[in-house]
């Protein structure tokens, strides 16, 4: 893995099909999505907003492969209208893995399905052994955040669910899915106002970007500190406060 994305050389031989590069880091997320009642079609992630998540990573230097369907995976679902944890795993087995432990896929891209009403918001689980899915929940949100358009908040849950796949979480940063930084003057809310993230509550959807740690005190070097093993090799330690 010469360009350290957590994709060893026969995996990117695997991904050179779709424009992967040895020596350059790579992402790959597959989006399927349910049909949203009564049978329209969006509950399927915008291209227009998906290249504002590819546009975040490029400059980082870092190519971001979206499948909606053109990379051989990416489908619509059957309708249901609520998603447990315990269906979530079945769907990653019917149609990310298609039944097929030993799929390529496993272990290449992130798996994310979009649908109405899953267990959360956002929701990242474990879709076999380690953590590399998330399931967006596009009612949940639109009803939880009128303001923004469907199409909007589905990538910007993304970017965040993602993020966790990445490795990262609160055990790495205390503004990392607070959810005191929402309480408005609260003290949360001031210690960590400078971090401009997707990651932190307060930004989530405003921003369709991680943080470099640039913006000052309590900000946070997201960027610096992605883990892009993480999703195949999952490991959490517990914040120093607590060892």
């Amino acid at each position: 893995d010469p360009d350290g994305d957590g994709l060893n050389n026969v995996e990117e031989c695997f991904t050179d099909q779709w424009g992967s590069n040895p020596y350059h880091k790579d992402i790959f997320i597959e989006f399927d999505w349910t049909v949203r009642y009564p049978g329209d079609l969006l509950n399927k992630p915008s291209g227009e907003y998906i290249d504002q998540m590819v546009a975040a990573f490029e400059q980082r230097n870092i190519t971001l492969h979206i499948d909606t369907g053109g990379l051989t995976g990416g489908e619509e679902i059957p309708y249901k209208s609520i998603i447990s944890p315990d269906e979530l795993c079945d769907i990653y087995w019917d149609y990310f893995l298609h039944n097929d432990l030993n799929n390529p896929r496993k272990g290449i891209f992130h798996y994310c399905l979009v649908c109405d009403y899953g267990p959360y918001a956002g929701f990242s689980f474990v879709g076999c052994d380690h953590l590399d899915s998330f399931c967006l929940s596009a009612q949940t949100l639109q009803e939880n955040q009128p303001k923004y358009t469907r199409k909007h908040l589905i990538v910007g849950g993304a970017i965040h669910e993602l993020g966790h796949t990445l490795g990262l979480t609160v055990d790495d940063f205390g503004g990392n899915d607070n959810m005191g930084v929402v309480d408005t003057f609260s003290k949360q809310w001031w210690k960590y106002h400078n971090y401009k993230s997707c990651m932190n509550y307060r930004y989530t959807y405003k921003i369709i970007d991680y943080s470099d740690g640039s913006h000052g005190r309590g900000d946070f070097d997201d960027w610096g500190h992605l883990d892009f093993s993480f999703f195949k090799n999952t490991h959490f330690r517990l914040p120093e406060k607590y060892i």
